[in-house]
């Protein structure tokens, strides 16, 4: 096997890495959605062409995760985070450094399709966990009702 084949193997070993990595995330019982967005920013740099180089934000809402290396820089890499088909924040890597020119400026075309997979996916896990949190609120809304009734009822 030729070193580019190989080499173009390592890559696309990292990307699935990182997609098995948000999926073992979300499947967690009893994830919070914090710990989902802060895990999955921290598999955004390993993924990457250059790890070592390589940081992550997740914006979502008013809320913000980064690596402990982030730095805002001109080689940006970003997809929006859709949640119920509304812009909801972004999902972003940034190289820290210059890099030889790629598909898409510093970047493989297969990042690009990484970080929308990343944010798609990431997306539709928000929308279960905010209908999983709802739904236990109204559950517990709803058995606080029971008892005032059972209450009500042995009057």
């Amino acid at each position: 096997m030729s070193s580019s084949v190989y080499h173009k193997l390592q890559e696309r070993i990292k990307e699935l890495n990182c997609l098995y990595g948000l999926s073992g995330l979300a499947s967690r019982p009893d994830v919070s959605l914090e710990e989902i967005l802060r895990g999955t920013v921290a598999l955004i740099p390993p993924a990457w062409q250059y790890p070592e180089i390589t940081c992550g934000r997740i914006v979502y809402g008013d809320r913000v995760f980064t690596t402990a290396n982030f730095k805002v820089t001109d080689w940006k890499l970003s997809a929006p985070l859709r949640v119920h088909e509304q812009e909801a924040g972004s999902v972003e890597a940034y190289y820290l450094e210059e890099t030889p020119e790629c598909d898409e400026g510093s970047f493989l075309k297969e990042e690009r399709s990484l970080i929308q997979a990343l944010a798609e996916r990431l997306g539709r896990i928000i929308e279960r966990k905010v209908a999983e949190e709802q739904l236990q609120k109204n559950n517990q809304a709803l058995g606080e009702r029971v008892k005032e009734l059972n209450c009500l009822y042995q009057l």
